[in-house]
């Protein structure tokens, strides 16, 4: 029993009513059956069973996002390795449109010519869909490669992101195998749509006249819609305020296309080191659980609390940053009062005073921030292990103990489907890409 668990029983005590009794007896067990693990809270998420009843099926697509700690693939990979021991290889997942210095991404690398990377970080005019990283094209000709990076992988259905204005071409592509394909949205009106290809990496795309196209991403997936899959969208310094530098409909509309299983959203360092206060965060955070809530309904969603950290490592426990109390307590609110899922990575670090433990034992960077590869491996297993505990534990709607007289949020569903979005041809009207396949001579 967690701290939380003996807490709630000791408030038993407090109460003569036996009306009283029962139900806070039924909101106790509902926290024991949620997770094993006292950092893996729920609070209510109306879409747990459709979570647990995707990774009992092996078809679960994970989807975080956040800032350095997510943009390192690192912490994500060890959570992805270990689900996929457990569920099966549902796809490498999302990958930045091109190379980002200082970012990494764990099964993908790139080669490119010609093609400029352009951030949200420091540029805040261009037009973002989901992730905030753009590639562009700068001349006609110019190539864009994607590449395995750890071997050989399986075929992979791929979901592009793209945007092209009414005078862009379109982008001529090979696979490893030879195929040709073509890569042409729909509408060319500079709106960002998503275009399906099933291919073989590496693949190569080619400009052909289309120097007016962006690509925002890449969504790779089993084809079978079968395994699990793990998609990491972090950029370096990033504070979950700068979703504002992205197009709100672009990004929904990706969203609501790929349809993760699980949405975590990890922020709360930057936000701590620049001195944003609690109640901003707050705003902030609610709003964007709001809005995922209303465009991807069946995603259940994550608040991941920021982890400890130090802005000094003077003293025997270091100084924190100055808000990040207020931001942790804040992110633990929201997430109480929105009913979703908890992660307190503060908790799996020991608690407060604990980063010094982990830069002493090599499980953490010097500078009280970040961690080494050792440090986000042990957390990125003790946040899988937490997630299949919550899958193995829940045989009944957790819904259902936390709203006993059957009144569910609106937004709550019982639907278990999470098919990986099929390919669309373009023909049904709604936009969503062209495609043709070639055969190489």
């Amino acid at each position: 029993m967690n701290k939380y668990q003996k807490r709630a029983f000791m408030n038993l005590t407090q109460f003569s009513s036996k009306s009283t009794l029962f139900k806070l007896a039924v909101l106790v067990v509902a926290c024991m059956s949620a997770s094993a693990h006292a950092n893996l809270i729920n609070f209510g998420e109306p879409n747990t069973h459709a979570l647990t009843q995707a990774m009992a099926n092996h078809s679960v697509h994970v989807v975080q996002v956040g800032d350095s700690h997510t943009a390192g693939d690192t912490m994500t990979d060890a959570l992805r390795n270990r689900l996929q021991g457990a569920m099966g290889d549902g796809g490498m997942g999302w990958a930045m449109p091109m190379y980002f210095s200082g970012q990494r991404m764990a099964r993908f690398s790139y080669d490119n010519v010609d093609f400029l990377p352009i951030s949200s970080r420091n540029n805040h005019s261009e037009y973002y869909t989901l992730g905030g990283l753009i590639a562009k094209p700068k001349v006609n000709g110019a190539s864009l490669t994607l590449k395995p990076k750890k071997g050989a992988e399986p075929a992979q259905r791929i979901w592009v992101s793209m945007r092209q204005q009414p005078t862009d071409g379109r982008f001529t592509g090979m696979d490893a195998y030879g195929r040709r394909f073509v890569l042409e949205v729909a509408r060319k009106d500079g709106t960002w749509q998503m275009v399906s290809v099933d291919v073989n990496l590496p693949f190569t795309i080619y400009n052909d006249n289309a120097t007016g196209s962006a690509i925002g991403g890449w969504w790779a997936f089993n084809p079978s819609g079968q395994g699990a899959v793990v998609s990491a969208l972090g950029i370096n310094g990033a504070q979950l305020s700068h979703w504002d530098r992205w197009s709100t409909q672009a990004w929904q509309n990706e969203l609501a296309t790929i349809r993760p299983t699980l949405i975590i959203l990890a922020y709360g360092t930057n936000e701590a080191y620049n001195g944003v206060s609690g109640e901003r965060v707050r705003a902030t955070l609610t709003e964007t659980i709001h809005q995922i809530r209303t465009v991807s309904p069946r995603s259940a969603v994550m608040v991941m609390g920021s982890p400890e950290a130090l802005k000094s490592t003077t003293t025997s426990c270091g100084t924190r940053p100055a808000t990040l109390t207020d931001v942790q307590t804040v992110q633990r609110q929201v997430a109480q009062t929105e009913r979703t899922l908890y992660w307190d990575w503060q908790g799996a670090m020991g608690g407060s005073c604990s980063m010094k433990s982990w830069i002493n034992r090599g499980l953490a960077s010097k500078d009280g921030v970040h961690f080494s590869q050792s440090g986000y491996t042990r957390l990125g297993n003790e946040l899988a292990n937490e997630l299949l505990a919550l899958s193995s534990q829940i045989p009944m709607r957790h819904s259902d103990a936390i709203y006993p007289n059957g009144t569910y949020p609106a937004n709550h569903s019982t639907n278990n489907s999470n098919d990986v979005p099929s390919i669309n041809s373009g023909q049904d009207g709604q936009g969503r890409g062209f495609i043709r396949i070639e055969r190489a001579n």
